[in-house]
């Protein structure tokens, strides 16, 4: 069973790197096979096509991003508004440079979205529960006054999306300064909104 995992860990590590010099595309299951240096009908073995491949790199991208969060939730010394703030920054500059740096990696990104809208809702529903629990932390600590956390989270999230999401970060070619000073500006008013009145 490990050498299984191993060799199907091997084809995505293989095929990523494809992915991002060719694109997703582009791509065939042939050439995946070759540069694994394995026949394809082995390689049908392990993937029955190049989209269960292509869905296992775009979990490892939102999972990175995921990752990201559980950080910024551990960090110490910083007050809710900070987590909050440093939270959608880090999750910005990561997806800013994934699509500048990889624009083929951002064209598989961008097709599970539309293809597997699954794994975007489990995705999303990872960050709601990150921004839950700063909210939470700041109605602990008299910085928020939340009512209804798991709402105002999914809001948030709805006012940060220009944020996060691949296809709307690099809408206009926005530069990531002119991302950062906006992000900023909506971070502010939000935080105003959630703070006691």
């Amino acid at each position: 069973m490990q050498i299984a995992e191993g060799i199907k860990q091997q084809i995505i590590d293989v095929a990523d790197i494809r992915f991002r010099r060719y694109g997703f595309g582009k791509t065939t299951m042939a050439e995946i096979a070759k540069d694994c240096k394995m026949s394809a009908a082995n390689l049908y073995r392990y993937f029955e096509n190049k989209e269960k491949i292509g869905v296992e790199i775009a979990l490892k991208c939102l999972h990175n991003k995921e990752n990201m969060g559980k950080e910024v939730l551990q960090r110490a010394g910083l007050t809710a508004s900070a987590r909050l703030e440093a939270f959608f920054f880090e999750v910005l500059q990561y997806t800013h440079d994934l699509c500048e740096n990889d624009p083929h990696l951002f064209e598989l990104v961008a097709f599970i979205s539309k293809e597997h809208p699954n794994v975007v809702k489990q995705h999303q529903s990872s960050l709601r529960a990150f921004v839950a629990e700063i909210l939470a932390e700041g109605n602990r600590n008299g910085e928020f006054d939340v009512t209804d956390i798991v709402s105002a989270a999914e809001t948030v999230l709805f006012a940060m999306i220009h944020f996060y999401y691949p296809p709307l970060v690099m809408r206009n070619g926005y530069s990531l300064e002119d991302l950062v000073r906006s992000e900023k500006t909506v971070i502010t008013l939000l935080i105003e909104g959630l703070s006691p009145s």
